[in-house]
Protein backbone atom coordinates (compact mmCIF):
# COMPACT_ATOMS: atom_id res chain seq x y z
CA UNK A 1 0.00 0.00 0.00
CA UNK A 2 2.82 2.39 0.83
CA UNK A 3 4.60 1.73 -2.44
CA UNK A 4 1.41 2.09 -4.51
CA UNK A 5 0.58 5.36 -2.74
CA UNK A 6 4.11 6.61 -3.34
CA UNK A 7 3.91 5.66 -7.04
CA UNK A 8 0.52 7.35 -7.48
CA UNK A 9 1.70 10.55 -5.78
CA UNK A 10 4.82 10.75 -7.93
CA UNK A 11 2.87 10.18 -11.14
CA UNK A 12 0.63 13.14 -10.28
CA UNK A 13 3.58 15.40 -9.50
CA UNK A 14 5.72 14.64 -12.52
CA UNK A 15 3.23 15.15 -15.34
CA UNK A 16 3.08 13.03 -18.47
CA UNK A 17 4.24 9.44 -18.48
CA UNK A 18 6.66 8.13 -21.08
CA UNK A 19 3.85 6.30 -22.86
CA UNK A 20 1.91 9.55 -23.27
CA UNK A 21 5.00 11.34 -24.57
CA UNK A 22 5.67 8.55 -27.04
CA UNK A 23 2.07 8.60 -28.30
CA UNK A 24 2.19 12.40 -28.81
CA UNK A 25 5.56 12.13 -30.52
CA UNK A 26 4.34 9.32 -32.79
CA UNK A 27 1.12 11.14 -33.74
CA UNK A 28 2.97 14.36 -34.53
CA UNK A 29 5.55 12.54 -36.67
CA UNK A 30 2.80 10.55 -38.40
CA UNK A 31 0.86 13.75 -39.14
CA UNK A 32 3.88 15.43 -40.73
CA UNK A 33 4.69 12.32 -42.77
CA UNK A 34 1.04 12.01 -43.85
CA UNK A 35 1.03 15.64 -45.01
CA UNK A 36 4.14 15.02 -47.08
CA UNK A 37 2.61 11.89 -48.62
CA UNK A 38 -0.68 13.65 -49.43
CA UNK A 39 1.14 16.60 -51.01
CA UNK A 40 3.33 14.29 -53.07
CA UNK A 41 0.34 12.19 -54.17
CA UNK A 42 -1.80 15.18 -55.19
CA UNK A 43 1.09 16.82 -57.05
CA UNK A 44 1.95 13.62 -58.90
CA UNK A 45 -1.70 13.02 -59.83
CA UNK A 46 -2.04 16.53 -61.25
CA UNK A 47 1.15 16.15 -63.28
CA UNK A 48 0.10 12.72 -64.52
CA UNK A 49 -3.34 14.01 -65.54
CA UNK A 50 -1.89 16.98 -67.44
CA UNK A 51 0.66 14.77 -69.18
CA UNK A 52 -1.98 12.13 -69.97
CA UNK A 53 -4.32 14.69 -71.50
CA UNK A 54 -1.53 16.13 -73.60
CA UNK A 55 -0.47 12.74 -74.98
CA UNK A 56 -4.03 11.44 -75.49
CA UNK A 57 -4.84 14.37 -77.78
CA UNK A 58 -1.67 13.80 -79.80
CA UNK A 59 -2.36 10.06 -80.04
CA UNK A 60 -5.93 10.74 -81.18
CA UNK A 61 -4.74 12.92 -84.08
CA UNK A 62 -1.99 10.45 -84.93
CA UNK A 63 -4.55 7.61 -85.15
CA UNK A 64 -6.81 9.66 -87.44
CA UNK A 65 -3.82 10.60 -89.59
CA UNK A 66 -2.81 6.94 -89.97
CA UNK A 67 -6.37 5.81 -90.76
CA UNK A 68 -6.75 8.45 -93.49
CA UNK A 69 -3.65 7.16 -95.23
CA UNK A 70 -4.81 3.55 -95.00
CA UNK A 71 -8.33 4.39 -96.28
CA UNK A 72 -6.94 6.24 -99.30
CA UNK A 73 -4.71 3.27 -100.07
CA UNK A 74 -7.69 0.85 -99.82
CA UNK A 75 -9.70 3.10 -102.24
CA UNK A 76 -6.85 3.15 -104.72
CA UNK A 77 -6.39 -0.64 -104.60
CA UNK A 78 -10.11 -1.35 -104.98
CA UNK A 79 -10.53 1.05 -107.87
CA UNK A 80 -7.50 -0.46 -109.58
CA UNK A 81 -8.02 -4.17 -108.93
CA UNK A 82 -11.64 -4.48 -107.80
CA UNK A 83 -10.30 -6.52 -104.79
CA UNK A 84 -12.93 -7.69 -102.30
CA UNK A 85 -10.32 -7.73 -99.50
CA UNK A 86 -9.53 -4.06 -100.01
CA UNK A 87 -13.28 -3.34 -100.02
CA UNK A 88 -13.78 -5.08 -96.67
CA UNK A 89 -10.71 -3.32 -95.26
CA UNK A 90 -12.11 -0.02 -96.49
CA UNK A 91 -15.43 -0.45 -94.69
CA UNK A 92 -13.65 -1.52 -91.47
CA UNK A 93 -11.47 1.57 -91.55
CA UNK A 94 -14.48 3.78 -92.38
CA UNK A 95 -16.22 2.55 -89.20
CA UNK A 96 -13.11 3.22 -87.12
CA UNK A 97 -12.41 6.70 -88.46
CA UNK A 98 -16.10 7.63 -88.24
CA UNK A 99 -16.07 6.69 -84.56
CA UNK A 100 -12.90 8.72 -83.97
CA UNK A 101 -14.36 11.71 -85.83
CA UNK A 102 -17.52 11.61 -83.70
CA UNK A 103 -15.41 11.47 -80.51
CA UNK A 104 -13.34 14.42 -81.67
CA UNK A 105 -16.53 16.39 -82.31
CA UNK A 106 -17.98 15.51 -78.87
CA UNK A 107 -14.80 16.25 -76.91
CA UNK A 108 -13.88 19.44 -78.77
CA UNK A 109 -14.13 22.71 -76.83
CA UNK A 110 -14.54 26.25 -78.16
CA UNK A 111 -10.83 27.01 -78.14
CA UNK A 112 -8.51 27.58 -81.06
CA UNK A 113 -7.45 23.97 -81.08
CA UNK A 114 -11.00 22.73 -80.43
CA UNK A 115 -12.32 24.60 -83.46
CA UNK A 116 -9.55 23.06 -85.57
CA UNK A 117 -10.50 19.64 -84.24
CA UNK A 118 -14.16 20.20 -85.20
CA UNK A 119 -13.02 21.29 -88.68
CA UNK A 120 -11.09 18.06 -89.08
CA UNK A 121 -14.11 16.02 -87.98
CA UNK A 122 -16.37 17.83 -90.51
CA UNK A 123 -13.80 17.45 -93.31
CA UNK A 124 -13.49 13.72 -92.53
CA UNK A 125 -17.27 13.34 -92.75
CA UNK A 126 -17.32 15.04 -96.19
CA UNK A 127 -14.28 13.04 -97.30
CA UNK A 128 -16.00 9.75 -96.41
CA UNK A 129 -19.08 10.75 -98.46
CA UNK A 130 -16.81 11.35 -101.50
CA UNK A 131 -15.09 8.01 -100.88
CA UNK A 132 -18.43 6.18 -100.65
CA UNK A 133 -19.49 7.81 -103.93
CA UNK A 134 -16.33 6.54 -105.61
CA UNK A 135 -16.86 3.00 -104.26
CA UNK A 136 -20.54 2.93 -105.31
CA UNK A 137 -19.68 4.26 -108.82
CA UNK A 138 -16.97 1.61 -109.16
CA UNK A 139 -19.37 -1.15 -108.26
CA UNK A 140 -21.86 0.31 -110.78
CA UNK A 141 -19.05 0.44 -113.39
CA UNK A 142 -19.58 4.16 -113.91
CA UNK A 143 -16.04 5.09 -114.91
CA UNK A 144 -16.56 8.85 -115.20
CA UNK A 145 -18.21 9.18 -111.78
CA UNK A 146 -15.74 7.09 -109.78
CA UNK A 147 -12.84 8.81 -111.55
CA UNK A 148 -14.24 12.19 -110.52
CA UNK A 149 -14.97 11.03 -106.97
CA UNK A 150 -11.52 9.48 -106.66
CA UNK A 151 -9.82 12.71 -107.75
CA UNK A 152 -11.86 14.61 -105.15
CA UNK A 153 -10.91 12.11 -102.38
CA UNK A 154 -7.22 12.44 -103.24
CA UNK A 155 -7.46 16.20 -103.00
CA UNK A 156 -9.41 16.20 -99.72
CA UNK A 157 -7.24 13.48 -98.18
CA UNK A 158 -4.08 15.45 -98.90
CA UNK A 159 -5.64 18.62 -97.46
CA UNK A 160 -6.92 16.92 -94.27
CA UNK A 161 -3.58 15.21 -93.62
CA UNK A 162 -1.76 18.49 -94.18
CA UNK A 163 -4.17 20.19 -91.76
CA UNK A 164 -3.57 17.46 -89.16
CA UNK A 165 0.19 17.82 -89.57
CA UNK A 166 -0.12 21.52 -88.92
CA UNK A 167 -2.11 20.90 -85.69
CA UNK A 168 0.34 18.18 -84.57
CA UNK A 169 3.28 20.52 -85.13
CA UNK A 170 1.53 23.16 -83.04
CA UNK A 171 0.79 20.54 -80.35
CA UNK A 172 4.44 19.52 -80.32
CA UNK A 173 5.52 23.09 -79.61
CA UNK A 174 2.86 23.38 -76.89
CA UNK A 175 3.98 20.02 -75.46
CA UNK A 176 7.57 21.23 -75.15
CA UNK A 177 6.41 24.33 -73.31
CA UNK A 178 4.12 22.24 -71.10
CA UNK A 179 6.97 19.81 -70.44
CA UNK A 180 9.13 22.67 -69.18
CA UNK A 181 6.33 23.76 -66.85
CA UNK A 182 5.88 20.18 -65.59
CA UNK A 183 9.61 19.84 -64.94
CA UNK A 184 9.56 23.04 -62.94
CA UNK A 185 6.61 21.77 -60.89
CA UNK A 186 8.41 18.45 -60.30
CA UNK A 187 11.52 20.27 -59.09
CA UNK A 188 9.44 22.44 -56.75
CA UNK A 189 7.66 19.39 -55.33
CA UNK A 190 10.98 17.57 -54.92
CA UNK A 191 12.55 20.49 -53.07
CA UNK A 192 9.51 20.77 -50.80
CA UNK A 193 9.61 17.03 -50.01
CA UNK A 194 13.34 17.14 -49.27
CA UNK A 195 12.88 20.08 -46.90
CA UNK A 196 9.95 18.34 -45.20
CA UNK A 197 11.82 15.04 -44.84
CA UNK A 198 14.89 16.81 -43.45
CA UNK A 199 12.64 18.60 -40.97
CA UNK A 200 11.09 15.30 -39.86
CA UNK A 201 14.53 13.67 -39.54
CA UNK A 202 15.85 16.56 -37.45
CA UNK A 203 12.75 16.54 -35.25
CA UNK A 204 12.86 12.75 -34.73
CA UNK A 205 16.63 12.84 -34.01
CA UNK A 206 16.28 15.61 -31.45
CA UNK A 207 13.34 13.85 -29.81
CA UNK A 208 15.20 10.52 -29.65
CA UNK A 209 18.28 12.15 -28.13
CA UNK A 210 16.11 13.99 -25.59
CA UNK A 211 14.25 10.81 -24.64
CA UNK A 212 17.52 8.88 -24.36
CA UNK A 213 19.08 11.44 -22.01
CA UNK A 214 15.90 11.65 -19.97
CA UNK A 215 15.91 7.87 -19.45
CA UNK A 216 19.60 6.92 -19.27
CA UNK A 217 20.80 9.77 -17.03
CA UNK A 218 18.63 8.89 -14.00
CA UNK A 219 19.17 5.15 -14.54
CA UNK A 220 22.95 5.67 -14.60
CA UNK A 221 22.72 7.64 -11.36
CA UNK A 222 20.54 4.93 -9.86
CA UNK A 223 23.17 2.33 -10.80
CA UNK A 224 25.80 4.37 -8.90
CA UNK A 225 23.58 4.43 -5.81
CA UNK A 226 23.08 0.68 -6.14
CA UNK A 227 26.85 0.14 -6.33
CA UNK A 228 27.43 2.19 -3.18
CA UNK A 229 24.78 0.26 -1.26
CA UNK A 230 26.17 -3.07 -2.46
CA UNK A 231 29.62 -1.91 -1.20
CA UNK A 232 28.17 -1.34 2.28
CA UNK A 233 27.47 2.39 2.23
CA UNK A 234 23.92 2.29 3.58
CA UNK A 235 23.95 6.04 4.38
CA UNK A 236 24.09 7.05 0.72
CA UNK A 237 22.01 10.15 0.00
CA UNK A 238 19.57 9.60 -2.87
CA UNK A 239 18.81 13.02 -4.32
CA UNK A 240 15.34 13.63 -5.80
CA UNK A 241 15.09 14.07 -9.55
CA UNK A 242 12.69 15.68 -11.98
CA UNK A 243 11.60 12.97 -14.41
CA UNK A 244 8.52 11.34 -15.84
CA UNK A 245 6.31 9.07 -13.77
CA UNK A 246 8.04 5.71 -14.29
CA UNK A 247 11.54 6.93 -13.37
CA UNK A 248 10.19 8.80 -10.35
CA UNK A 249 8.43 5.65 -9.15
CA UNK A 250 11.64 3.66 -9.61
CA UNK A 251 13.59 6.25 -7.57
CA UNK A 252 10.94 6.30 -4.87
CA UNK A 253 10.88 2.50 -4.52
CA UNK A 254 14.67 2.35 -4.52
CA UNK A 255 14.89 5.08 -1.87
CA UNK A 256 12.35 3.24 0.30
CA UNK A 257 14.31 0.03 -0.05
CA UNK A 258 17.57 1.81 0.89
CA UNK A 259 15.88 3.30 3.97
CA UNK A 260 14.60 -0.13 5.04
CA UNK A 261 18.03 -1.69 4.60
CA UNK A 262 19.66 1.15 6.55
CA UNK A 263 17.12 0.85 9.39
CA UNK A 264 17.57 -2.90 9.49
CA UNK A 265 21.35 -2.51 9.55
CA UNK A 266 21.15 0.07 12.36
CA UNK A 267 18.88 -2.24 14.33
CA UNK A 268 21.42 -5.03 13.96
CA UNK A 269 24.22 -2.72 15.17
CA UNK A 270 22.11 -1.65 18.16
CA UNK A 271 21.47 -5.27 19.03
CA UNK A 272 25.17 -5.98 18.90
CA UNK A 273 25.92 -3.12 21.30
CA UNK A 274 23.30 -4.40 23.74
CA UNK A 275 24.61 -7.94 23.53
CA UNK A 276 28.12 -6.82 24.46
CA UNK A 277 26.81 -5.53 27.81
CA UNK A 278 25.59 -8.99 28.90
CA UNK A 279 27.51 -11.46 31.00
CA UNK A 280 30.39 -13.53 29.67
CA UNK A 281 28.35 -16.71 29.79
CA UNK A 282 25.53 -15.18 27.80
CA UNK A 283 28.07 -13.53 25.50
CA UNK A 284 29.31 -16.91 24.27
CA UNK A 285 25.75 -17.96 23.49
CA UNK A 286 25.04 -14.63 21.86
CA UNK A 287 28.14 -15.00 19.65
CA UNK A 288 26.61 -18.12 18.19
CA UNK A 289 23.29 -16.34 17.70
CA UNK A 290 25.05 -13.33 16.21
CA UNK A 291 26.89 -15.58 13.80
CA UNK A 292 23.55 -17.03 12.73
CA UNK A 293 22.02 -13.57 12.39
CA UNK A 294 25.00 -12.33 10.38
CA UNK A 295 24.67 -15.34 8.10
CA UNK A 296 21.00 -14.53 7.66
CA UNK A 297 21.87 -10.91 6.89
CA UNK A 298 24.50 -11.93 4.34
CA UNK A 299 22.03 -14.36 2.81
CA UNK A 300 19.42 -11.60 2.71
CA UNK A 301 21.87 -9.19 1.06
CA UNK A 302 23.00 -11.83 -1.44
CA UNK A 303 19.33 -12.31 -2.37
CA UNK A 304 18.31 -8.65 -2.33
CA UNK A 305 21.10 -7.48 -4.60
CA UNK A 306 20.58 -10.04 -7.44
CA UNK A 307 16.80 -9.66 -7.22
CA UNK A 308 17.08 -5.89 -7.25
CA UNK A 309 19.53 -6.01 -10.17
CA UNK A 310 17.16 -8.37 -12.02
CA UNK A 311 14.18 -6.05 -11.37
CA UNK A 312 16.21 -2.98 -12.37
CA UNK A 313 17.37 -4.65 -15.62
CA UNK A 314 13.81 -5.81 -16.32
CA UNK A 315 12.45 -2.27 -15.85
CA UNK A 316 15.25 -0.93 -18.08
CA UNK A 317 14.27 -3.44 -20.79
CA UNK A 318 10.62 -2.33 -20.65
CA UNK A 319 11.62 1.34 -20.86
CA UNK A 320 13.94 0.59 -23.82
CA UNK A 321 11.09 -1.28 -25.51
CA UNK A 322 8.76 1.71 -24.97
CA UNK A 323 11.37 4.00 -26.51
CA UNK A 324 11.73 1.79 -29.59
CA UNK A 325 15.34 0.79 -28.76
CA UNK A 326 15.00 -2.86 -29.77
CA UNK A 327 18.74 -3.70 -29.47
CA UNK A 328 19.02 -2.41 -25.87
CA UNK A 329 15.67 -4.00 -24.98
CA UNK A 330 16.76 -7.43 -26.31
CA UNK A 331 20.14 -7.17 -24.55
CA UNK A 332 18.57 -6.33 -21.19
CA UNK A 333 15.89 -9.02 -21.57
CA UNK A 334 18.55 -11.69 -22.18
CA UNK A 335 20.58 -10.45 -19.19
CA UNK A 336 17.42 -10.56 -17.04
CA UNK A 337 16.64 -14.10 -18.25
CA UNK A 338 20.13 -15.27 -17.17
CA UNK A 339 19.73 -13.62 -13.73
CA UNK A 340 16.32 -15.18 -13.24
CA UNK A 341 17.55 -18.60 -14.33
CA UNK A 342 20.61 -18.50 -12.02
CA UNK A 343 18.53 -17.41 -9.01
CA UNK A 344 16.73 -20.77 -8.94
CA UNK A 345 19.89 -22.52 -7.68
CA UNK A 346 21.91 -25.55 -8.71
CA UNK A 347 19.89 -27.95 -6.55
CA UNK A 348 16.90 -27.83 -8.89
CA UNK A 349 16.32 -29.69 -12.12
CA UNK A 350 15.48 -28.21 -15.52
CA UNK A 351 14.39 -29.39 -18.95
CA UNK A 352 16.76 -29.52 -21.89
CA UNK A 353 14.68 -26.76 -23.52
CA UNK A 354 15.25 -24.47 -20.50
CA UNK A 355 18.98 -25.15 -20.62
CA UNK A 356 19.19 -24.36 -24.36
CA UNK A 357 17.24 -21.12 -23.92
CA UNK A 358 19.66 -20.09 -21.13
CA UNK A 359 22.64 -20.79 -23.42
CA UNK A 360 21.01 -18.79 -26.24
CA UNK A 361 20.59 -15.81 -23.88
CA UNK A 362 24.21 -16.13 -22.70
CA UNK A 363 25.56 -16.37 -26.27
CA UNK A 364 23.51 -13.35 -27.30
CA UNK A 365 25.29 -11.31 -24.59
CA UNK A 366 28.66 -12.60 -25.83
CA UNK A 367 27.85 -11.80 -29.48
CA UNK A 368 26.61 -8.34 -28.54
CA UNK A 369 29.83 -7.71 -26.61
CA UNK A 370 32.36 -9.23 -29.02
CA UNK A 371 30.53 -8.91 -32.35
CA UNK A 372 31.47 -11.24 -35.20
CA UNK A 373 34.33 -12.88 -33.29
CA UNK A 374 32.00 -15.65 -32.13
CA UNK A 375 29.30 -17.48 -34.11
CA UNK A 376 26.68 -19.64 -32.36
CA UNK A 377 24.35 -22.23 -33.90
CA UNK A 378 21.71 -24.55 -32.39
CA UNK A 379 20.69 -27.71 -34.27
CA UNK A 380 17.76 -29.86 -33.09
CA UNK A 381 17.79 -33.19 -34.94
CA UNK A 382 14.77 -35.36 -34.37
CA UNK A 383 11.61 -35.23 -32.28
CA UNK A 384 11.10 -32.05 -30.21
CA UNK A 385 10.10 -34.30 -27.30
CA UNK A 386 13.85 -34.64 -26.77
CA UNK A 387 13.73 -31.12 -25.28
CA UNK A 388 11.55 -32.36 -22.40
CA UNK A 389 14.46 -34.43 -21.01
CA UNK A 390 15.34 -33.41 -17.44
CA UNK A 391 18.89 -32.73 -16.25
CA UNK A 392 20.62 -30.67 -13.51
CA UNK A 393 20.22 -26.89 -13.83
CA UNK A 394 23.26 -24.96 -15.19
CA UNK A 395 24.69 -27.87 -17.20
CA UNK A 396 25.04 -26.49 -20.76
CA UNK A 397 25.92 -22.83 -20.05
CA UNK A 398 29.23 -23.64 -18.28
CA UNK A 399 30.21 -25.83 -21.26
CA UNK A 400 29.45 -23.02 -23.75
CA UNK A 401 31.31 -20.53 -21.53
CA UNK A 402 34.29 -22.88 -21.30
CA UNK A 403 34.29 -23.28 -25.12
CA UNK A 404 34.47 -19.54 -25.59
CA UNK A 405 36.97 -18.58 -22.84
CA UNK A 406 39.43 -21.45 -23.29
CA UNK A 407 38.91 -21.96 -27.02
CA UNK A 408 37.64 -19.14 -29.18
CA UNK A 409 38.72 -16.09 -27.14
CA UNK A 410 42.38 -17.09 -27.52
CA UNK A 411 42.15 -16.88 -31.35
CA UNK A 412 42.54 -13.56 -33.13
CA UNK A 413 40.00 -14.39 -35.85
CA UNK A 414 37.40 -15.78 -33.41
CA UNK A 415 35.49 -18.97 -34.10
CA UNK A 416 32.14 -20.75 -33.81
CA UNK A 417 30.24 -22.74 -31.18
CA UNK A 418 27.62 -25.31 -32.19
CA UNK A 419 25.05 -26.93 -29.89
CA UNK A 420 23.51 -30.06 -31.40
CA UNK A 421 20.70 -32.22 -29.95
CA UNK A 422 19.86 -35.69 -31.27
CA UNK A 423 18.63 -38.91 -29.81
CA UNK A 424 17.04 -42.32 -30.07
CA UNK A 425 14.71 -44.37 -27.90
CA UNK A 426 17.27 -44.74 -25.09
CA UNK A 427 19.65 -41.74 -25.11
CA UNK A 428 19.52 -38.02 -25.80
CA UNK A 429 22.88 -36.80 -27.14
CA UNK A 430 23.84 -33.17 -26.60
CA UNK A 431 27.07 -31.93 -28.23
CA UNK A 432 28.76 -28.58 -27.53
CA UNK A 433 31.49 -28.14 -30.17
CA UNK A 434 33.91 -25.29 -30.88
CA UNK A 435 36.73 -24.76 -33.39
CA UNK A 436 38.91 -22.90 -30.92
CA UNK A 437 42.35 -23.60 -29.50
CA UNK A 438 41.33 -27.02 -28.28
CA UNK A 439 42.44 -29.40 -25.49
CA UNK A 440 45.34 -31.80 -25.45
CA UNK A 441 44.63 -35.50 -25.07
CA UNK A 442 46.31 -35.41 -21.66
CA UNK A 443 43.97 -32.65 -20.46
CA UNK A 444 40.93 -34.54 -21.77
CA UNK A 445 41.97 -37.69 -19.92
CA UNK A 446 42.61 -35.64 -16.78
CA UNK A 447 39.15 -34.05 -16.89
CA UNK A 448 37.41 -37.39 -17.39
CA UNK A 449 39.56 -39.30 -14.88
CA UNK A 450 39.83 -36.94 -11.91
CA UNK A 451 36.17 -37.43 -11.03
CA UNK A 452 36.26 -41.14 -10.62
CA UNK A 453 36.88 -40.90 -6.84
CA UNK A 454 35.55 -37.41 -6.13
CA UNK A 455 31.81 -37.60 -5.46
CA UNK A 456 31.00 -34.14 -4.10
CA UNK A 457 30.61 -31.32 -6.70
CA UNK A 458 31.83 -27.91 -5.56
CA UNK A 459 31.31 -24.45 -6.99
CA UNK A 460 34.65 -22.65 -7.19
CA UNK A 461 35.03 -18.86 -6.98
CA UNK A 462 34.48 -17.47 -10.52
CA UNK A 463 37.63 -16.56 -12.45
CA UNK A 464 38.05 -13.43 -14.55
CA UNK A 465 35.67 -13.55 -17.51
CA UNK A 466 33.52 -16.37 -16.01
CA UNK A 467 29.84 -15.82 -15.28
CA UNK A 468 29.74 -18.47 -12.52
CA UNK A 469 32.22 -20.67 -10.66
CA UNK A 470 30.83 -23.80 -12.29
CA UNK A 471 33.50 -25.73 -14.18
CA UNK A 472 33.49 -28.81 -16.39
CA UNK A 473 34.32 -31.00 -13.39
CA UNK A 474 31.32 -29.70 -11.44
CA UNK A 475 29.02 -30.34 -14.43
CA UNK A 476 30.28 -33.89 -14.83
CA UNK A 477 29.92 -34.70 -11.12
CA UNK A 478 26.38 -33.36 -10.94
CA UNK A 479 25.39 -35.32 -14.07
CA UNK A 480 26.74 -38.55 -12.57
CA UNK A 481 24.87 -37.96 -9.30
CA UNK A 482 21.66 -37.06 -11.13
CA UNK A 483 21.58 -40.07 -13.47
CA UNK A 484 23.38 -42.54 -11.18
CA UNK A 485 25.88 -43.60 -13.82
CA UNK A 486 29.39 -42.53 -14.87
CA UNK A 487 29.18 -42.71 -18.69
CA UNK A 488 27.29 -39.42 -19.12
CA UNK A 489 30.01 -37.31 -20.78
CA UNK A 490 32.73 -37.75 -23.38
CA UNK A 491 35.31 -35.18 -24.57
CA UNK A 492 36.82 -35.51 -28.05
CA UNK A 493 39.21 -33.54 -30.23
CA UNK A 494 38.60 -34.34 -33.90
CA UNK A 495 38.59 -32.49 -37.25
CA UNK A 496 39.84 -29.29 -35.61
CA UNK A 497 36.94 -29.19 -33.11
CA UNK A 498 36.67 -29.81 -29.37
CA UNK A 499 33.43 -31.63 -28.55
CA UNK A 500 31.78 -32.06 -25.14
CA UNK A 501 29.26 -34.87 -25.70
CA UNK A 502 26.54 -35.50 -23.08
CA UNK A 503 24.76 -38.87 -23.20
CA UNK A 504 21.55 -38.45 -21.21
CA UNK A 505 19.28 -41.46 -20.58
CA UNK A 506 15.67 -40.79 -21.60
CA UNK A 507 13.02 -41.00 -18.90
CA UNK A 508 15.57 -41.33 -16.05
CA UNK A 509 14.98 -39.19 -12.95
CA UNK A 510 17.44 -38.14 -10.25
CA UNK A 511 19.16 -41.04 -8.48
CA UNK A 512 17.41 -41.95 -5.17
CA UNK A 513 18.80 -40.88 -1.77
CA UNK A 514 21.23 -38.40 -3.37
CA UNK A 515 21.25 -34.63 -3.73
CA UNK A 516 22.58 -32.35 -6.42
CA UNK A 517 24.59 -29.68 -4.62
Amino acid sequence: MALSGLAGGMNKKNGMRYRTKLIVFFLFSAAITMMACIYTYVSSQLLIRETSQMFSKNLELAAVYSELGDIQQDIQIYLSTNSSESLLSYYDRVNTISYNANRMMENASYTARGIKTMNIANMITHYLKQADGAMVAKRGRNINDYTEYYAQTVKENAYIMSYIQEIMSSDLIDSLKKSAEINQKVQSATIFNIILILGVVVFVSVAIVAFSFEITRPITQLAKYSKEISDGNFDVEIKPIKASGEISVLYGVFNLMAVNIREHFNQMQEKQRLEKSLSEQKLNNLKIKNALRESELLALQSQVNPHFIFNTINIGAKIAMMQGDKITCTYLENAADIFRYNLKGLDTRATLKDEIENVVSYMYLLQTRFGDSVDFTVNINGDENLLATELPRMTLQPLAENAYIHGISEQEDGGSITLTVSGDNELVTVTVADNGKGLTQEKIEELLAEHESDAEPRVKPPKAGHTTGIGVDNVLKRLRLFFGRSDVMDIRRENGETKFILMLPRGVKSAPDEEIE
